[in-house]
């Protein structure tokens, strides 16, 4: 170790030092992306999850897919355009966090491990264990599995202590602060489900109607009875269609619209008096809000249209 006066008297180590410093700083000017990740993620509930226990530590965290990509888009990106980022990403990791058990599409860990072979897989979605804790899921009229489990807060509870319990494993010296992170995010769960409970009671809102598929596990935590679905493109609407919601609407004006996308102006010419409508943010993809590390929850709290 040399002192800077020593460094102003020994023109060699000082250039050193100014390189090093150089390469430093540019180094910090990088994007994420081109820095090695310790953890691998491709959703915004497998990312809170990562950055929220691994908080405090040296241990770094990455979302690979495109911002704009939904989760149902990922798997042509992986074995297309994004196919050597992930085996780059995959060389540099020590860790991919899937949702494996829920979504038997998900491809992270697939192409990742083809650029390292001691990659480990963590499913958020169920422990893999003889003792096995998963995740509580809901099916769809055709009996299709929903993949949109994280809309209930319960879930992401368990997805807590899934992830917790293995990362403390894969990197036992950070083990007491991981268990101390679980405990703190727990917390805001607990504080997210007041939230939403609390907003639900205030406004009333008991009888739906889903204009989303992608809610389906939203309205069965807050046991919310669905009295209608019309979850087809508003494009594919028919007048039926349109002249049942409104028909609907009339004879049940306590009713609310459960919708993920912003209200459309063929809604609001078809319903121009009902302002009972609830944007529920499906979480499918990264999107402009991204995942922030102060308010980690935020895209889960529910706000009226």
């Amino acid at each position: 170790m040399f002192s800077l006066s020593k460094c102003i008297t020994q023109p060699k180590m000082a250039n050193a030092l100014t390189r090093c410093l150089f390469v430093l700083l540019a180094a910090s000017l990088l994007p994420n992306t081109l820095l090695a990740k310790d953890i691998l993620t491709s959703t915004p509930v497998t990312y809170m999850l990562a950055t929220q226990l691994m908080a405090t530590t040296d241990i770094s965290t990455v979302y690979l897919p495109p911002k704009r990509y939904g989760i149902e888009r990922q798997g042509n990106w992986f074995a297309g355009k994004g196919e050597q980022r992930l085996l780059t990403a995959g060389s540099e990791a020590t860790v991919a966090i899937t949702l494996g058990a829920l979504w038997p599409q998900d491809s992270l860990f697939v192409f990742a491990r083809q650029g390292n072979i001691k990659l480990i897989e963590v499913d958020a979605s169920q422990s893999l264990s003889p003792r096995a804790k998963s995740i509580a899921t809901v099916k769809y009229e055709s009996g299709k599995q929903s993949l949109y489990a994280w809309l209930n807060p319960n879930n992401l509870g368990t997805m807590a202590s899934i992830v917790s319990a293995d990362l403390q494993r894969v990197w036992p010296k950070h083990a007491k602060t991981i268990e101390k992170n679980q405990q703190v995010l727990m917390v805001k769960l607990r504080q997210l489900i007041n939230q939403q409970q609390q907003f639900l009671l205030d406004k009333q809102i008991d009888s739906v109607v889903l204009l989303s598929d992608q809610l389906e596990d939203f309205a069965s935590a807050n046991q919310l009875f669905v009295v209608h679905r019309l979850v087809k493109a508003q494009l594919d609407w028919t007048e039926q269609d349109k002249k049942s919601l409104q028909l609907l609407v009339e004879e049940s004006p306590d009713v609310w619209l459960l919708t993920t996308k912003k209200v459309s102006k063929q809604l609001q010419v078809l319903l121009p008096n009902f302002s009972n409508i609830l944007v529920i943010d499906s979480l499918d993809r990264w999107g402009r809000a991204g995942i922030t590390i102060e308010q980690p929850l935020l895209r889960w709290e529910c706000e009226s249209y």
